[in-house]
């Protein structure tokens, strides 16, 4: 798929107004968004809360998904291939960026559910600045691992 069709999935959702997504009773799904992304584009991610999607992707032991710096995913991202941020607590969809790739993590392009949901915005507003060092990045890789 090509960028803008990455892009038009994501759209799709509605994030910001989809009551799916908006949190309710102290409760955020930004798992949910995520997941719902990623099976949109045949691409699934594991199931359950932002920990368990974390434990299931730590060292590259789900399917497919591979971890990537954030420029990887940012760039893979403006191509077309599903890409996601996450920490154990949050988790976020690396969303095409026109095609540029920026030169610090707090501009990655991001659509996420939370505790504001954001379609479009950078990763500076998913995580404050001691918290993005925490943040793993993760592509979808179809057919084997990534050349490092």
């Amino acid at each position: 798929m090509t960028g803008k069709e990455y892009a038009d999935i994501i759209d799709g959702f509605d994030v910001e107004n989809n009551s799916k997504y908006l949190p309710s009773g102290g409760y955020t799904y930004c798992n949910i968004f995520a997941q719902d992304v990623a099976d949109a584009c045949d691409t699934p991610l594991p199931t359950g809360g932002c920990e368990n999607m974390w434990n299931s992707l730590a060292h590259n032991q789900f399917p497919k998904w591979w971890s990537v710096t954030y420029k990887q995913a940012q760039s893979r991202a403006n191509d077309g291939i599903p890409s996601i941020g996450i920490t154990k607590d949050h988790v976020v969809i690396v969303r095409p960026n026109n095609g540029s790739v920026p030169s610090d993590v707090k501009y990655v392009r991001i659509a996420q559910a939370g505790k504001t949901c954001y379609n479009n915005t950078t990763l500076a507003y998913a995580w404050g600045a001691a918290a993005r060092s925490n943040v793993r990045f993760y592509s979808w890789y179809e057919t084997g691992q990534p050349d490092y």
